[in-house]
């Protein structure tokens, strides 16, 4: 005699992997969706490379290891072929600090660009003189 009930086609076993790749629906992580991207603390700013002109002798050390290319050479406008110093173009820095770690004259520092006090030191690291090319624009927040 038929049996009337439909037959269940078998399953074989699901791993792991493929799991997660079902189309049963999304992991539960991902169902939050934007309200769980939102809950996240805002990322603290990536540090940027700053050069000190005065101890600078252009040497092009932090030119050649930049794996960004974000650092130039600024000629001297008053002897060009003489004593020029190296800055760096803070859009471009990804503040991986080789330069700073390779930097025989140890002029490079890394700093965070929104720290209180930023303009002062970008002011006291940068020589006049040689324009304002590349000078970074610091966006200083309050002190709290």
């Amino acid at each position: 005699m038929d049996d009337p009930t439909p037959k269940q086609p078998e399953m074989a076993p699901v791993s792991q992997g493929a799991a997660a790749a079902s189309p049963a629906g999304p992991p539960a992580t991902a169902a939050a969706g934007p309200k769980a991207a939102a809950a996240r603390k805002p990322r603290k700013p990536r540090p940027k490379a700053i050069i000190n002109e005065n101890g600078c002798t252009g040497c092009e050390a932090c030119i050649t290891v930049c794996p960004v290319d974000c650092i130039v050479k600024i000629p001297n406008p008053a002897t060009p072929d003489v004593n020029p110093v190296c800055r760096v173009d803070w859009d471009r820095c990804t503040g991986c600090t080789i330069c700073a770690r390779d930097c025989p004259w140890e002029t490079i520092d890394m700093v965070i660009p929104t720290q209180p006090g930023i303009r002062v030191l970008v002011e006291s690291y940068t020589m006049p003189e040689y324009g304002n090319q590349f000078i970074p624009e610091p966006q200083e927040e309050a002190v709290a």
